[in-house]
């Protein structure tokens, strides 16, 4: 009786295991292999900024979960658009993908690429805010403002780049406040922070990963957040919107982006694994330390989200003339 019952126990073990290998087998078969030796995920800034910082630990963990290794490649200039420009113009292989500021690339007056690149997947909305040296006379965003309104062209006012949405946001500042604060355009975040603590100028915007070290040494002043609402992170720090210009507002954040033309399967595993990855605790965790609120969304609500916000700044560049040249 008790080898009877044993033969049923490893009939039973041994039925699991062939139906758990042929699960495994069918979701091998749902999930397409990547068709390259390795992808090169482009950063249209320099090392250290805030894409190139979350860009490499991302990619990491995009390097387990594909099986093939994933090569970070900076690729600035241009206001991020050089790189993103390069992706649109790459083949739809899978071997060559965008990690960028969507900021970027929503808004059809700032650059043609969008119309060439495919969002993928979101990761989060970054913190951005505003920074000024802390040995100028105004100390806050409502001092900053009324001193720049008296005094035209006597602001010194950096992005990182012509065509950038921090660039945007000061043609948002200048237009709407009815401002006249001159904007220094530079290859990326590092050197616009050089030549701010070097007092060559006077305000910059920096996430507040990048920010962060220099306002706690007192480097820097953060007055204000360029983000259309107040952040869980800075729940002290007003926003430009509420204490000074109506109306102003930044929406970036960090997503992935492929050429037009990549095949959907690739597309949505690709989405699969970033959703997964920043919704993974250490991930979760960390993006959220640095005000980076992890956001998975599919594909398709990326795309939705990316048209909607551009319509009501394509529509302030247009009506105001905003050149971005």
């Amino acid at each position: 009786m008790l080898q009877v019952v044993i033969a049923r126990i490893s009939l039973a073990l041994a039925l699991l295991l062939a139906q758990s290998i042929l699960i495994k087998t069918a979701h091998a078969a749902e999930e397409p292999s990547w068709p390259t030796k390795h992808i090169a995920l482009v950063v249209p800034y320099p090392p250290g900024a805030i894409t190139d910082t979350v860009g490499r630990r991302l990619g990491n963990q995009m390097s387990l979960a594909l099986g093939v290794p994933v090569v970070i490649e900076n690729k600035a200039g241009a206001g991020a658009n050089l790189g993103a420009a390069y992706v649109s113009n790459a083949q739809p292989n899978g071997a060559t993908i965008l990690f960028t500021s969507y900021g970027n690339i929503m808004i059809d007056s700032v650059t043609e690429a969008q119309h060439k690149l495919t969002p993928v997947a979101a990761v989060g909305p970054m913190t951005v805010v505003m920074l000024i040296r802390p040995d100028l006379p105004y100390k806050s965003i409502e001092e900053m403002v009324a001193y720049a309104r008296a005094n035209p062209q006597k602001i010194s006012f950096a992005s990182v780049g012509i065509g950038s949405s921090y660039h945007l946001l000061i043609e948002q500042m200048n237009s709407l406040g009815k401002l006249d604060m001159v904007h220094i355009p530079y290859k990326g975040g590092a050197a616009s922070m050089a030549d701010f603590l070097g007092g060559r100028v006077d305000v910059m915007l920096a996430t507040w990963l990048f920010a962060k070290p220099y306002v706690s040494d007192k480097r820097a002043r953060a007055v204000a957040l360029v983000n259309s609402e107040r952040s869980p992170s800075l729940p002290d720090l007003p926003t430009v919107n509420e204490r000074a210009v109506p109306g102003v507002k930044l929406i970036d954040g960090l997503g992935i982006f492929a050429p037009k033309g990549l095949p959907e399967a690739l597309v949505a595993r690709l989405n699969k694994e970033v959703n997964r990855i920043i919704e993974e605790p250490d991930m979760k965790a960390w993006l959220t330390n640095e005000a980076i609120p992890p956001t998975a969304m599919t594909t398709a609500a990326f795309e939705k989200m990316l048209i909607d916000e551009a319509k009501p700044l394509d529509k302030l560049i247009r009506e105001n003339k905003i050149g971005m040249k």
